[in-house]
């Protein structure tokens, strides 16, 4: 076999010689080496690290007292800070890295060590802006310092100083700090401040070793997001010795009191209220914003918990706080509180309204996925599992089309907006039901589904007397593979929309062998009209089934309808044995009856009592089964809503 004589090393990895074989070291865990026959490929998945781009530069000058390089590239070292002379050396160090620049022109080997020191100064001294400006001037002159370590790990350091996470995470993500343990100290910062608690814990444990490397604001910063992400994920014994460790580094006040607010998360949640509290509140206090809002939430919190604010007052001092603080994750916290409050009172509109505040704006904040969250999930309680049912239908229409955006995609938004409009429809708000499925049908559904809403789209414009509309509705929905009811249901709304327009033929061939009772009904109604007595007759009296055996029950309206037109059909007709019969079922009926008399005269052996077609036209308008179509209709809305009571009328 063959062996490797040499040695070859770099930053990812070191050959070793073999007698055979190959034999590679690395300090990384993610190399991966791919063999095929002779050839060995090593890579890494964002690819390898051969040496820094500065290892070819030109050596520069060197000022007497410019900050010293870090041992890694993102580490910060307390010393760069300038505690005496902050205005000399910064001009020095300012117009040595002019100098620099100048000197560079479009010289690729060009020396950066001005450059680089002033970075680290403005770094150290916490201008962050100032050195992100002049590390991004230093990659655009030479484009090739993208992937020098040093100016990849400041400008993250100075990125995160500045609140830009998304961009410093792109920085210590790249290759060349892929060996950095104070990146990963950054990226555990990070990881925290996005909420991932798991992932920052992580990267925290991995730059261990440095972090006392750090200037002390810097120890108390990572201390007390290690302490939060630790709490977060139920590792409270290590959250109180991080604080402990926060607290011995004699940082600022801010950072100090920044600490305490997790502090009084912690007390909170092994069961010292009373202290956590008092925490909140002393922290409450604090002339800093950025601060004192996290606690005086924490504290209104504490206090609703223990019946010291009643929801309102809790309410109200949300309402201000959520003005005091913006832009993070606090005041997605205050939101989502506020927001909580107000479902509970019922107060829904106030609530998805605070939901709502956060906006795009505040789109990659964390947080930003549970505020929309909360929204649908405030959105489905209110008009998918019935928390709306309570409200005006009316106030619950304008509720749904304020917030329409949150209706969601597929069956469950389908489902809500078929609900309300079963509840107008309820209360005869016809045309805002017809607009609502309308979109449905037009705008969001195909197939099988887009048919079924569009069948209650045809049975509301049919309820408000415009059966072209329905006739569109039906024939602009037709598909294959209907359910047997729905297609029944479909062509008996056909047929009774032809027979509106006075087409009745044509309602009958639509009709066809259909036995089904919605055909059987609309069957009779058309031989009404045709004033086919005869034919329509038995079907109203089948329409009554054994009703004459519960003699102890007045007859409903659409009953009696169906009897008066049953006897007039049979007496027209001549039919005395139905007539008999009729009469004799349900003559036990008529003293409670709503319409005595006009059942009376039509289960009479003749229409003799009828003095001449005024008084016919009177008794046919009193058996009209147009309006008990619609109350059937209704009740069958009222059954697929989930409940038989009619809903609150509109005001």
């Amino acid at each position: 076999g063959k062996g490797f004589s040499g040695s070859r090393s770099t930053i990812d990895l070191s050959l070793i010689p073999t007698a055979q074989g190959l034999a590679v070291e690395t300090p990384t865990d993610d190399l991966k080496i791919e063999a095929a026959g002779d050839l060995v490929t090593l890579s890494r998945p964002n690819g390898l690290t051969l040496s820094p781009p500065s290892a070819t530069l030109e050596a520069g000058e060197r000022e007497a007292d410019a900050p010293k390089r870090a041992p890694h590239p993102s580490l910060i070292l307390e010393e760069w800070a300038a505690t005496e002379g902050f205005s000399e050396r910064y001009r020095r160090l300012q117009d040595a890295a002019a100098q620099e620049t100048l000197a560079a022109t479009d010289n690729p080997r060009a020396p950066i060590g001005a450059r680089l020191a002033l970075s680290r100064f403005l770094v150290g001294s916490g201008l962050n802006y100032e050195a992100i400006g002049v590390l991004n001037a230093l990659i655009a002159q030479a484009p090739n310092m993208q992937g020098e370590p040093e100016v990849r790990g400041l400008r993250g350091a100075a990125r995160v100083g500045v609140g830009r996470l998304e961009e410093a995470q792109v920085d210590f993500a790249g290759a060349a700090l892929s060996n950095d343990p104070a990146a990963k100290v950054w990226q555990g910062y990070i990881a925290a401040e996005q909420g991932d608690w798991e992932g920052a814990r992580r990267a925290f444990a991995a730059g261990a070793s440095v972090i006392d490397d750090f200037p002390k604001e810097w120890r108390a910063r990572f201390g007390a997001a290690h302490a939060l992400a630790a709490i977060e994920t139920g590792d409270l014994p290590a959250a109180r010795q991080l604080l402990d460790y926060v607290f011995s580094q004699n940082a600022s006040a801010a950072d100090q009191l920044a600490a305490r607010v997790v502090q009084a998360r912690l007390f909170d949640l092994t069961g010292d209220k009373a202290r956590a509290l008092a925490v909140y509140k002393a922290v409450a206090r604090a002339p800093l914003d950025g601060i004192a809002t996290p606690a005086k939430l924490g504290a209104i919190s504490l206090e609703l918990d223990k019946g010291a604010l009643t929801p309102d007052q809790a309410a109200q001092q949300l309402e201000l706080l959520k003005w005091r603080w913006r832009g993070d994750a606090t005041e997605l916290a205050v939101i989502r509180k506020l927001a909580d409050l107000y479902l509970q009172q019922g107060r829904y509109r106030e609530a998805l309204d605070a939901l709502r505040s956060a906006g795009k704006r505040m789109a990659n904040v964390p947080g930003a996925a549970e505020i929309q969250a909360d929204q649908s999930k405030a959105f489905r309680a209110l008009f998918l599992e019935g928390a709306a049912d309570g409200l005006q239908p009316v106030q619950a229409l304008a509720l749904f089309y304020d917030f329409r955006e949150l209706t969601p995609i597929g069956a469950d938004g389908d489902e809500m907006v078929r609900r309300l409009s079963r509840r107008l429809i309820d209360v005869d708000l016809l045309d805002q039901a017809a607009e609502l499925l309308k979109h449905q049908v037009d705008e969001r559904l195909e197939g099988v589904a887009k048919a079924q809403v569009a069948t209650d789209l045809a049975t509301v414009y049919l309820m408000d007397r415009q059966p072209e509309k329905a006739l569109q509705a039906i024939w602009g929905s037709r598909t294959t593979l209907l359910p047997t009811a729905v297609n029944s249901q479909r062509r008996a709304l056909e047929a009774r929309a032809l027979m509106d327009l006075g087409r009745y033929d044509h309602a009958l061939e639509v009709l066809d062998r259909d036995q089904s009772a919605p055909a059987r009904e609309v069957r009779g109604d058309v031989f009404w009209k045709q004033q086919k007595w005869a034919d329509a007759a038995p079907l109203y009296e089948a329409r009554l089934g054994d009703r004459h055996k519960q003699t102890d029950l007045p007859l409903t309206p659409a009953e009696e309808s169906w009897l008066v037109r049953a006897g007039v059909g049979y007496s027209l007709s001549g039919n005395r044995a139905a007539l008999d019969r009729l009469r004799g079922q349900y003559s036990p009926f008529i003293a409670r009856a709503r319409s005595a008399n006009a059942i009376r005269v039509a289960l009479d052996d003749d229409l003799s009592g009828v003095a001449g077609a005024a008084d016919f036209a009177g008794l046919s308008a009193n058996a009209d089964t147009f309006v008990g179509w619609v109350n059937a209709a209704k009740q069958d809305f009222r059954k697929e809503a989930g409940g038989g009571r009619p809903a609150t009328p509109a005001r």
